[in-house]
């Protein structure tokens, strides 16, 4: 017996020094290794930069960068400085691939021709020419192929964003009140601990309030795990579990099927919840008992960066109708417009999203405190307490989506490369 177990141990020391011996090779195999451009040189530079789970792998022809992007409130932005700062060490390939990623997870893939870029720098062709050579599309399937051989570089997995969020509601009423509102600042605490994965905690600290009675005290804002996962033939889906926005808990699921490269949408959601509050410290809360959805189509001009919405479904009121809504971006502002019938309430109003300083953020530290990217606010012409409305989780798929769209990544990338 005791044969038997010493002659076990010496096969399980083997089998480790060969299979140890067998990775260092593969290492020193790997094709990549004595390929030009430098690869470790481009994932140090990157890295440097602040860019997170960095993978890099290159073919005769092309040099593959998947990367994300914590460093820039924009995210063209980022792509553009990722271009200008491989340009010079891959002029031997002849396409560079790019692929953005939230969370770890692949969002969209962006291939430019190397030559025609440099070409297009120094004004040697024109933007109807560089348009021509620049894809980009939901599809990684080409990237997929081969990439995620060799792991991730800096990793943004387990370290904490501090996220400083305003808030602002308003309520405009009569001639002796005429202006009535509530400003909130809220900070919440993200941290991913896989791919597609965000967990978000919430506090909103009361700066001024003349509106509702829980806008008087510190109160928690949305806790909650939220998953994002790319589906087969161009789709996402959205799983949102925790505490949301007006007075909801429960579960979330949001689905998007994209059409024509991003220029159709069909969308639908769900949702499972209770009712649940904070006053004075203590919570107050409901079976979970109500179920909501929501179905939606979306168009999307690419020339002009117009995006029109039309959808139907039901509230928290439990009542059911329709909601328009028409919206355009320009640049990183988005100004829209939208108007709702269900079976009890008529009304409308606008809403928009615009930037919020910095434009840079600092990614060298386990714990980053930076304000919110962007500022998004939606005034309702008739405030009525709960028909008409629902609830919200951390973002919805066309929130997180808006800035990936391929035409208008497209778009920026040109005007920023001038």
């Amino acid at each position: 017996m005791k044969i038997f177990k010493l002659s076990l141990v010496v096969l399980l020391v083997i089998k480790f020094a060969y299979c140890k011996s067998q990775n260092n090779q593969a290492v020193e195999n790997k094709p990549y290794s004595t390929e030009i451009p430098n690869i470790n040189l481009i994932i140090n530079i990157l890295s440097n930069k602040g860019y997170e789970n960095i993978d890099i792998y290159t073919t005769p022809d092309t040099l593959y960068i998947a990367f994300e992007n914590r460093k820039y409130r924009w995210e063209t932005k980022a792509i553009v400085e990722i271009i200008n700062t491989v340009l010079p060490l891959s002029k031997d390939c002849k396409e560079l691939c790019l692929v953005t990623q939230i969370n770890g997870l692949p969002i969209i893939q962006v291939i430019l021709n190397i030559k025609k870029i440099i070409q297009f720098q120094s004004g040697d062709i024109s933007v109807k020419n560089i348009e021509k050579s620049i894809q980009a599309s939901y599809d990684i399937t080409n990237f997929k192929q081969h990439i995620n051989h060799g792991g991730k570089n800096n990793s943004s997995f387990n370290k904490f964003d501090i996220i400083i969020h305003p808030q602002y509601k308003v309520q405009f009423g009569n001639y002796t009140n005429p202006v009535k509102s509530q400003l909130n600042i809220s900070p919440a605490l993200n941290i991913s601990l896989w791919k597609g994965m965000q967990f978000t905690s919430q506090i909103i600290f009361p700066l001024h309030n003349e509106l509702e009675l829980e806008g008087n005290y510190i109160r928690p804002g949305i806790i909650s795990i939220n998953q994002l996962i790319k589906l087969p033939l161009h789709s996402f889906a959205y799983v949102n579990i925790g505490y949301f926005t007006n007075e909801r808990y429960g579960i979330n699921i949001d689905l998007n099927k994209y059409f024509l490269n991003g220029k159709f949408i069909l969308g639908a959601k769900a949702g499972y919840t209770g009712y649940a509050t904070v006053l004075k410290r203590k919570w107050n809360y409901s079976e979970i008992n109500l179920f909501t959805w929501f179905t939606n189509i979306t168009y999307r001009n690419a020339k002009y960066d117009l995006t029109s919405r039309v959808g139907y479904g039901s509230y928290i009121a439990k009542d059911k109708g329709w909601r328009f809504d028409i919206s355009r971006q320009f640049g990183e502002i988005t100004i829209g417009f939208y108007g709702m019938k269900t079976n009890s309430i008529l009304n409308g109003g606008v809403n928009f999203v615009i930037p919020i300083p910095s434009r840079k953020y600092s990614t060298k530290r386990i714990v980053r405190i930076r304000p919110a990217s962007y500022f998004s606010w939606e005034y309702r012409a008739k405030r009525i307490p709960t028909e008409g409305k629902i609830f919200n989780t951390v973002n919805n798929l066309n929130d997180i989506l808006s800035f990936y769209n391929p035409d208008y990544i497209k778009r920026y990338i040109i005007i920023e490369l001038k």
